[in-house]
């Protein structure tokens, strides 16, 4: 690899290489753990009956997503501009345009390429699962390479980014399901897959090549161009009704359209699986409950972004002095990314709701659902059931938004080593969490202790969670970032969002298995507090270092 390409490389490897050797430990744990003595798997159409395959293929899944936004610079750009995403502050660097692409394009590739290909060794050996050998890793990196290539061309109207980068990763991934259906061999699968690396390669040259000599094409009729120049134009302060107002529009027009973008480009590809399970309900019920955790998913990547004070700068912890000296209190400022949030989280989940049912139509699988609706309906009653699935798609937008939010006081203190402390941990308890979610499914004696000490659980974490919201509003108060009517106000409504939650889980579930105390416990921990209230702190704190 040329020493330029090597050296716009470096960015990645410095802060995104982490991961990855996170993932390597992962896996070797789960070989040790299988070879120390788990005993053989008795694999069922390629999924083992005890859910393992599951504690494999998640992380795996989770960090494909997470590297393919990093290596295409979706967490930095604004997917539905009509500018290219690639880093502006890299088009002055003094290498060729082909070097500038290569870099990021050959350390993407070969990161997920090496991601799945361990992922895949790891299935055959020692786990037992038959799989594909090469294909799927290749095909992992074509997926990157079209992504990054079709994501840095300059286009001539707004989301026409997000609409051919869908149409054409949805065509190279029908013609491989249709390779699988087929059962074509993997020397096919090669021959169809390996000529996309360099054409995908040629195609970010030239779009990079665009983007770095300013080349954005407008395909706007000359009215509209008008029209939005007037619109922009410098119109004072009344073009706002309020200082509040134009900081929610300036969050929006930075970070409220990637989580739908996002999501728009994975939904294609998880319902197009629908086709494949029609008469299999099983796999069917599989591919729903996924496509309703994607927003949730893509969301923990997105908050990254929306976290970091200055996204674009080389130290993206730190406070710019645009959002610095903005005549705004920081309380305000958090209140336009919570509010921007709630409004990315409602698009997001708009495309969902409306995708769903048109691929169950589509698919054939609407019948099978409907007759599965019915059967639980007969056994619980019709309340019920409507209640169960509107909790449901609630509970998954609202664990959307939570996503998007809970980590603000992380990302915007402006402590580098404060956001990597808590990557690390969260990464240490899903490698633990794993095989510890396995041994407790495998025992009958770990799930009676488990369930015997869930409400001693819950009441510690419901404790902790008080206390620190205690602690937080105490201190908002000393510091003058919030007025004492506004916490009143925002106990007031936390204490009503608990309350309506412990009577809808009372209602759902009452009985003598469950008792009333461990529902109101579960409202509390689920309903955040703490973290979203100490993010005026966090973001005070950065302001003033």
């Amino acid at each position: 690899m040329q020493p330029g390409a090597l050296a716009v490389g470096w960015e990645f490897r410095r802060r995104h290489a982490w991961p990855l050797l996170a993932l390597g430990v992962y896996m070797i744990v789960l070989a040790a753990i299988k070879l120390l003595g788990l005993g053989p798997i008795e694999s069922i159409a390629f999924v083992p009956p005890d859910g393992r395959a599951a504690a494999l293929i998640a992380p795996v899944s989770w960090m494909f997503m997470y590297y393919l936004a990093v290596f295409s610079f979706g967490f930095s750009g604004d997917l539905a501009a009509r500018q290219s995403i690639f880093p502006a502050r890299m088009f002055t660097l003094p290498v060729r345009t082909e070097t500038l692409v290569l870099g990021p394009m050959a350390h993407g590739t070969v990161a997920v390429a090496t991601l799945v290909q361990a992922a895949t060794m790891l299935a055959r050996w020692p786990w037992g699962i038959e799989t594909p050998f090469v294909w799927p890793a290749l095909l992992a990196a074509v997926f990157l390479a079209w992504t990054q290539a079709l994501t840095w061309m300059p286009y001539g109207l707004r989301g026409v980014r997000v609409i051919v980068t869908v149409l054409w990763l949805m065509s190279l991934d029908t013609v491989v399901l249709l390779a699988m259906h087929f059962k074509v061999s993997e020397p096919v699968m090669l021959a169809i897959l390996l000529p996309q690396l360099p054409l995908a390669y040629l195609t970010a040259c030239y779009a990079v090549a665009r983007a770095r000599r300013g080349d954005v094409p407008d395909w706007r009729p000359r009215a509209m161009r008008t029209a939005e120049v007037a619109e922009t134009a410098p119109i004072g302060r009344a073009g706002f009704a309020s200082p509040a107002r134009a900081q929610l529009w300036f969050e929006w027009r930075r970070h409220g359209r990637t989580l739908p973008a996002l999501v728009a480009i994975l939904l294609p590809f998880e319902l197009a699986l629908l086709w494949i399970a029609r008469g299999a309900w099983g796999l069917a019920l599989e591919i729903l409950l996924l496509t309703l955790f994607t927003p949730v998913l893509v969301a923990g990547f997105t908050a990254t972004t929306v976290s970091k004070a200055n996204p674009h700068a080389r130290d993206s912890y730190a406070m710019s002095p645009f959002v610095a000296t903005r005549p705004l209190p920081s309380a305000d400022l958090i209140a336009a990314k919570l509010k921007m949030a709630l409004l990315s989280t409602l698009a997001t989940w708009l495309l969902v709701i409306v995708a769903i049912p048109v691929a169950l139509k589509w698919s054939g699988i609407l019948p099978m659902v409907m007759e599965r609706m019915g059967r639980l309906a007969e056994l619980v009653g019709t309340p019920r059931t409507i209640v169960v699935v509107l909790l449901l798609v609630l509970g998954m937008m609202a664990s959307t938004w939570k996503q998007c939010v809970q980590g603000l006081y992380i990302g915007l203190s402006g402590r580098e080593w404060i956001t990597k402390a808590m990557l690390i941990v969260v990464l240490a308890f899903v490698i633990v969490s794993g095989p510890a979610v396995q041994y407790v499914v495998d025992h009958d004696s770990a799930r009676a202790v488990l369930w015997n000490s869930l409400p001693a659980v819950f009441a510690t974490l419901a404790a902790c969670k008080l206390i620190a919201a205690a602690l937080v509003a105490a201190r908002l108060t000393r510091s003058g970032l919030l007025r004492d009517r506004t916490l009143v106000h925002g106990a007031a409504l936390w204490t009503a969002a608990v309350f309506v939650l412990y009577g809808v889980l009372s209602w759902l579930v009452s009985g003598p298995l469950v008792p009333e105390f461990f529902l109101v416990l579960l409202a509390i921990v689920a309903v955040p507090l703490a973290r979203i209230s100490a993010a005026p702190l966090a973001l005070a704190w950065n302001r003033h270092r």
